[in-house]
């Protein structure tokens, strides 16, 4: 049986600070191999932040922060963001991502969604990284990421990607994983015109990184791309050593083989080189299941062994139910409720029904346009629950958004033995 419980995190919130982003506590990570000391990133109004806890999750402190805009020579505006991050399993060396993209105008002057979207510089993207050696209590100086082998440099710095021609982003949910053979999988969603006719406009697509010979550096080479597009993968290997992967249904190619208010799934037997056509995902009884175009997370529960997957789930395809949800919400984006979670049955790549659980539902005093996801998912060590960091937040139509309160919970997910 699973339960869920729900407490306000952090405890004290600035309502100023939660508004208009998409999570406020992100990416966090058990600093070391054992004990309860963690790190996640937040973001203020100025700067973006790392935090650290001694007391897993209980008390923090600030750790670092960077400025989040700076003018460039040529009049734009470069917006970074630190995260994600990751701790290596087996060396515990934490990688600290930074990324970086253009805006023709400050933040100042672009307050809402839309102005932000139309000050974007296309294909703007650039990722840095950073390691640490000691719990993240001090960093290397920083570097960027750039795929190894000839005709890369900091402008080509990856296959199919040239600086304001095309880009990679490191914007799919953590957990991340690392391979038998030593390799870091880094899932990524590449924009390019290449190949868009078979992996799509938005193409679903991964970097492998290894440790070089000094192990404060890391060697990158890009993996295989799903074939139809897609982003925000979810990752987790099978108890077969399967790489299952859930996507968002977005950037793909037309047409697709099914329903883009399906929820793509697809399955690698060769750590993520190449990928079967993606399916969609369904119940262990058959019956079916929609989802909006929003993030999910996969992750596996250190007290069970079981594999688990968060994400908002909706009625299936074939019903009433979803006939109004489908001719309301055209753009697919939404509704991002209700937010569930359901175990995984592995050997059938398939969610079994009967776990199926709820872990927030929109509340008579939240609009239709209130949005539960974004969310950040752990272990905790302590207590053995799945634990969710989520920022409730708005689609970019409602029009008092601003005005509404955009609190930051902690859930507790208990999956049992």
């Amino acid at each position: 049986m699973i339960t869920v419980s729900r407490e306000l995190y952090p405890a004290d919130q600035d309502e100023s600070v939660n508004a208009f982003q998409c999570a406020n506590s992100a990416y966090p990570i058990y600093a070391e191999a054992t004990g309860l000391a963690m790190l996640e990133v937040r973001r203020s109004a100025e700067t973006s932040q790392m935090w650290r806890s001694p007391d897993n999750g209980e008390t923090w402190t600030l750790a670092d922060e960077i400025p989040i805009e700076s003018a460039t020579l040529e009049g734009l505006f470069t917006e970074t963001s630190v995260g994600p991050l990751y701790r290596d399993p087996d060396n515990g060396r934490i990688v600290r991502f930074q990324q970086q993209r253009l805006y023709t105008v400050p933040a100042s002057a672009r307050p809402t969604y839309f102005e932000s979207r139309d000050a974007f510089v296309p294909n703007s993207h650039t990722v840095y990284y950073q390691v640490s050696v000691e719990g993240g209590h001090t960093w290397t100086a920083s570097r960027q990421l750039i795929e190894q082998g000839e005709g890369f440099n900091p402008n080509h710095w990856a296959q199919d990607v040239t600086f304001r021609e095309g880009c990679a982003v490191l914007g799919e949910p953590p957990p991340f994983h690392k391979l038998a053979d030593g390799r870091i999988v880094f899932p990524c969603q590449v924009r390019t015109a290449v190949n868009a006719d078979t992996l799509g406009s938005i193409q679903a697509g991964r970097f492998y990184a290894e440790w070089d010979a000094e192990g404060t550096g890391l060697t990158w080479t890009s993996g295989g791309r799903v074939p139809g597009g897609g982003c925000e993968q979810t990752i987790a290997p099978l108890a077969d050593g399967r790489l299952l992967n859930i996507l968002r249904a977005q950037g793909q190619i037309k047409a697709y083989p099914f329903d883009a208010w399906l929820r793509p799934c697809t399955v690698s037997d060769d750590g993520g080189v190449t990928w079967s056509e993606p399916r969609p995902l369904a119940f262990d009884d058959g019956q079916g299941l929609t989802s909006p175009r929003a993030w999910s997370v996969l992750i596996r529960s250190e007290a069970n062994g079981r594999l688990y997957w968060i994400a908002n789930i909706l009625p299936a395809f074939d019903t009433e139910a979803s006939a109004a949800i489908r001719s309301r919400y055209t753009g697919r984006a939404d509704p991002r409720y209700p937010l569930c979670v359901a175990e995984v049955d592995e050997a059938a790549v398939a969610l079994k029904h009967d776990t199926l659980t709820v872990i927030q539902d929109r509340e008579p005093h939240m609009p239709h346009w209130v949005r539960l996801s974004n969310y950040h998912v752990y272990n905790d060590r302590e207590t053995g629950d799945l634990v969710v960091l989520m920022l409730v937040s708005y689609c970019e139509h409602q029009e008092d958004r601003g005005e509404r309160p955009w609190p930051s919970y902690r859930y507790r997910i208990t999956v049992g033995a």
